[in-house]
């Protein structure tokens, strides 16, 4: 190997060894001249924090002397003149000092004829140390988060394999069981080997398999459960089904729990419904829809009047839904209703506007009741009767409002109550135009100080195309 500096001759013989050094350490960390008996005449560094290791105290000892001892013989052969191979990356040593860690440096030493010195170079490996120290780490960090996942997965998968419920994961393109439990494949299997891979259609009644299908289109779409109750499975058993929509590699996947139909305890818990020790009323004889929830607004149950007030094909469309859900364009109501119930227990006769699943708009009055020992709420919808005269609008309304309104601060966020209140004031207005003018539109628009189309989009926007002045 050359080391031959490339520097001319004459040019170190002018130069002196402190501007020599000086100019060497622009480009390196560490730059000294070593004589022939490896003693350092010359050092410079380019930061200050390695003198924390006394390195600038490095001048007139051995260079060999401050390294730690397993790099002494790399600095004699990096200073031997007659040694042919050199590493291409030079002599990696470390410098030790009391009460801290060894500082690495990698070395190369270089010569030039009829200079009597050895110009040694060396650049700090503490951040490319640190570097792989932090990689180190991250690496095991890595694999203890890859132990840790693989014991958690297999937890998980023994728990899934011993549940006594039946779960199946299922393909949501394909519809194809990805795996089962054990419980799955003594539900649904016939004893001639796994399930995966079959069709979830093929193991049931060829009359449910497009109810079925419907189901599992739903469940993909949906964030909350849908469920079936009483389908036949092929083998002639009642069942009921959960189906859950999860990402999985970016696909929509299915967790589908089964379990036969007369097991009610099971149903309710896969219903989120109160333990069957809790208040729940009987909806199926009530005359009007009729809804019980939780105290949060969950339904809970539900009778069919209800279901045709909404346009729900099916109860497991409407359970573990929030009942705002149908009163989107009112939300403020349900607030209302809940924030009363809370002090008043019963409450009659509130307005409110439902909007069904077909996005049509109907004005209801509720009724609702709390059960002060389980929290659960029972509310009656009850279409309000148009007649040719006037929309029915309860006089407490306003009053009742106002009332909820004043209940809410703290609970609602300003703008929601200032913006429903403004309503409220706005319908009062218009009505009491209309009465003044005695229905005459273009009069009252011009009370109102409106224009005739602004008036008739905001007579739409409160249901009052119909609206007649008493008489």
């Amino acid at each position: 190997m050359n080391d031959n500096l490339g520097v001319d001759g004459d040019l170190l013989k002018k130069l002196d060894l402190d501007a020599l050094v000086s100019l060497v350490a622009l480009g390196a960390d560490i730059v000294m001249f070593v004589d022939e008996k490896g003693i350092i005449s010359r050092v410079r560094i380019s930061d200050p924090k390695l003198d924390d290791w006394g390195v600038t105290q490095f001048a007139g000892k051995r260079l060999a002397d401050c390294v730690t001892i397993e790099s002494v013989p790399k600095i004699e052969t990096m200073l031997t003149p007659d040694v042919k191979q050199r590493p291409a990356r030079g002599y990696q040593v470390n410098h030790p000092a009391r009460g801290k860690s060894d500082l690495p440096v990698v070395y190369s030493a270089h010569r030039t004829q009829g200079f009597p010195l050895t110009l040694v170079i060396g650049r700090d490996l503490r951040q490319q140390s640190l570097d792989q120290q932090r990689l180190i780490e991250t690496q095991m960090a890595m694999e203890s988060d890859y132990r840790a996942l693989q014991e958690a997965e297999a937890r998980y998968r023994t728990a899934f394999k011993l549940s006594a419920v039946a779960h199946l994961m299922l393909d949501g393109d394909r519809k194809s069981v990805l795996d089962a439990n054990a419980s799955a494949m003594t539900l649904l299997g016939s004893g001639k080997g796994s399930l995966t891979g079959k069709s979830l259609r093929d193991m049931f009644g060829k009359q449910e398999r497009e109810r079925l299908g419907d189901a599992i289109s739903e469940a993909r779409h949906s964030a909350n459960p849908v469920l079936i109750d009483n389908i036949q499975s092929a083998k002639g058993d009642q069942m009921s089904l959960s189906l859950r929509s999860y990402r999985e590699n970016g696909a929509t996947n299915l967790f589908v729990s089964l379990w036969p139909s007369s097991d009610g305890q099971e149903a309710r818990k896969q219903r989120g419904a109160e333990p069957a020790d809790s208040y729940t009323l009987d909806l199926s004889e009530v005359p009007e829809a009729a809804v019980q929830t939780n105290a949060d607004g969950q339904i809970q149950a539900a009778n069919t009047l209800f279901l045709d007030f909404v346009h729900a094909p099916s109860l497991s469309q409407v359970l573990g839904r929030h009942i705002g859900y149908w009163f989107t364009k009112a939300t403020i109501d349900i607030h209302v209703l809940f924030s009363r119930l809370v002090d008043e227990v019963f409450v009659r006769g509130f307005s409110s506007v439902l909007t069904d699943n077909l996005s049509g708009d109907r004005p209801v009055s509720l009724s609702a009741r709390q059960n002060p020992e389980t929290g659960t709420v029972q509310i009656l919808v009850i279409p309000q009767v148009l007649s040719n005269e006037r929309i029915a609008l309860p006089p407490p309304r306003t009053a009742d409002q106002a009332e909820g309104f004043a209940s809410l601060v703290g609970k609602v966020p300003l703008k929601e109550l200032i913006r429903e209140s403004l309503d409220v004031i706005e319908k009062i207005c218009i009505e009491a135009a209309l009465d003044q003018t005695n229905n005459n539109r273009a009069s009252a628009a011009e009370i109102l100080g409106l224009s005739r189309q602004s008036l008739y989009i905001k007579l739409r926007r409160h249901r009052l195309e119909d609206y007649r002045p008493a008489s």
